[in-house]
């Protein structure tokens, strides 16, 4: 249900034009003393109000009454009428609830607003917010209230609005969309995730709904259907989603692509000049942030996977990256295909015969293979590789063995197992150039 949260002031409110263009170009103006007219007449409707009222704005300007205007310059004073919100709606068939609050004049007043505006929400409502008359520490209690109902209740938050009567122009004043502040709360939150998970799900979501808006509509003012812009925003979606999904599935193949695709878009989108994308900025720096070490460089690119892996704390993954690249730099040493599955396959039987114990002879058909292996495996990469093994199957089989290993076996040994890769591969490879 779509549902419009207003609040009513207490000032003698002069009638004037409230006038707002939508990001469909629509344009509307609407001359009265009482903004939320408008904010219906913007919203449509079908959504239904809820007034926000004090005791005091309940007389002053829920309903009609009569006053005294005293003249500035000679100072003459003469009745006024001035007519109430309450009328008005009903004059125009506009659906309305009542909500009585409090001054908010301490802990117990500010809970119990919090109480009475949360318990406005339905599972999945559409929310409009107007800000313009809100008061003392209601702006804060229903900022909380709205993002705590997105979590408990999935509301949309849709608009926030802001009636400009300081910025009036010839009995003109423009209404405000503030959504966009409220927008780099989600983002945050999104961004948060993706750098705390790598779960990007969200973030994209926000770069979708607040980004391709703002995009057609600069496209609309330029005449331009097919701007560079939108294209460098759908590339860091797709570009976002491609790089979660290939690090929670460990497309160790793709890793590498999905992760310089994902760089080179958060680049390209600084060459987006629109103030509106500014507050963004810094967010998506802190997504470049993670991946801005791909190169390229596949067994590189991958090692830097399994730290990500670990900071992320998806342990199962970077167990499975850190083994499979050992022998996709085998591949890359004997200048073999890394993706010929049967060749990773035997390059896993030479492996062993080369461990410090337990050396496994090799069969008959494995013996070229060996010749181009042994100049790049050495017994402590043997030895590595079977640590990692017993590692990933423990984890793999859900530790359906005797004595299996508990998380923390796995977390802290993660590190050893790091940097003893980055001793035998990048210090070989530091010594041979």
């Amino acid at each position: 249900m779509k549902k419009i949260i207003t609040f009513l002031g207490t000032n003698n409110y002069e009638e004037i034009i409230y006038t707002y263009t939508n990001e469909e170009g629509k344009e509307f103006e609407v001359k009265t003393r009482l903004v939320q007219e408008a904010i219906s007449e913007i919203v449509g409707k079908d959504a239904i109000i809820y007034v926000c009222l004090t005791d005091r704005a309940r007389e002053t300007n829920w309903i009609d009454r009569t006053g005294v205007k005293v003249d500035r310059k000679t100072g003459e004073k003469r009745e006024v009428f001035y007519y109430g919100l309450k009328p008005r709606l009903e004059s125009k068939n506009i659906k309305y609830e009542e909500l009585p609050l409090r001054d908010g004049a301490n802990n117990e007043e500010m809970w119990e607003n919090f109480g009475r505006i949360f318990d406005i929400f339905e599972e999945g409502d559409e929310v409009y917010f107007d800000v313009t008359h809100s008061f003392r520490s209601i702006p804060f209690i229903v900022m909380s209230v709205l993002n705590y109902a997105k979590f408990i209740k999935n509301i949309e938050i849709k608009s926030i609005y802001y009636g400009a009567f300081e910025a009036m122009k010839d009995g003109k004043a423009p209404i405000f969309n503030l959504s966009i502040f409220n927008q780099i709360t989600d983002w945050t939150i999104g961004a948060e995730r993706f750098i705390s998970t790598g779960d990007s799900k969200q973030l994209s979501n926000m770069i979708e709904t607040t980004i391709q808006p703002i995009l057609r509509k600069q496209n609309k003012d330029k005449g331009d259907k097919d701007d560079e812009e939108a294209r460098v925003v759908n590339r860091i979606r797709s570009s976002l989603k491609n790089f979660s999904e290939g690090l929670y599935t460990v497309r160790g193949s793709k890793t590498s692509n999905y992760g310089t695709t994902l760089k080179k878009a958060l680049e390209s989108i600084k060459e987006i000049n629109i103030d509106e994308l500014k507050p963004f900025e810094k967010i998506l720096d802190k997504i470049y942030e993670k991946v801005h070490f791909y190169s390229n460089d596949i067994i590189l690119d991958v090692h830097n996977t399994v730290k990500l892996c670990r900071d992320l704390n998806l342990i199962q993954q970077a167990y499975t990256y850190l083994q499979e690249n050992i022998i996709s730099y085998l591949c890359v040493k004997a200048n073999m295909d890394l993706y010929d599955e049967d060749l990773r396959m035997d390059i896993s039987r030479v492996i062993p015969h080369y461990r410090s114990h337990d050396r496994l002879e090799l069969s008959q058909e494995l013996l070229e293979l060996n010749e181009r292996l042994k100049p790049y495996i050495s017994s402590d990469l043997a030895d590595l590789y079977k640590d990692l093994g017993d590692f990933r199957n423990d984890i793999n089989h859900g530790g359906y063995r005797k004595n299996p290993r508990r998380y923390s076996t796995f977390y802290e040994n993660l590190d050893d197992f790091i940097l003893k890769f980055e001793s035998i591969v990048f210090n070989a490879n530091a010594s041979n150039n």
